[in-house]
């Protein structure tokens, strides 16, 4: 059995990866920079889960989960870099907010912000984190 943090990551995961997939690099908690000779990827990462709400027995029984889905562009000097990560950023989004509830894995998806990173290393690399809240329930003494 799967915590509720890992089967939100794992759905939002496989809604970018659904065909057509939002591109041909889509990780789950990736550690590593983006390979060399890929030009657009996407990471998904957990960043941190807090209880909204409690049963009567103090269980926590709604959660809220913070997962930030990096979408990663390489840009060479003709295009600006956030020029360069803005069709993707606007693929995972749109793909994502189509079923805000991941097929029934979650309550919701809340988007939150759109942070950007501009690297300045030889390939222009950018990055576009778009921040979501997840909500979603558990049952009794389980993070189910």
């Amino acid at each position: 059995m799967s915590t509720l943090i890992s089967t939100a990551v794992t759905a939002i995961v496989a809604a970018l990866q659904s065909a057509p997939a939002v591109c041909s690099h889509v990780d789950r908690v990736r550690l590593r920079p983006v390979a060399q000779g890929v030009s657009l990827a996407v990471a998904v990462r957990p960043v941190q889960s807090e209880v909204q709400q409690y049963q009567l027995s103090s269980l926590p029984v709604s959660w809220s989960t913070t997962v930030s889905v990096e979408c990663y562009a390489k840009s060479g000097a003709a295009t600006s870099p956030d020029v360069a990560v803005d069709a993707l950023l606007e693929s995972v989004y749109s793909r994502l907010m189509a079923d805000p509830t991941l097929a029934g894995a979650v309550v919701t998806l809340q988007p939150k912000g759109i942070s950007y990173d501009f690297d300045a290393d030889g390939e222009h690399s950018t990055c576009a984190s778009l921040v979501l809240q997840v909500l979603h329930r558990s049952v009794g003494a389980t993070l189910s």
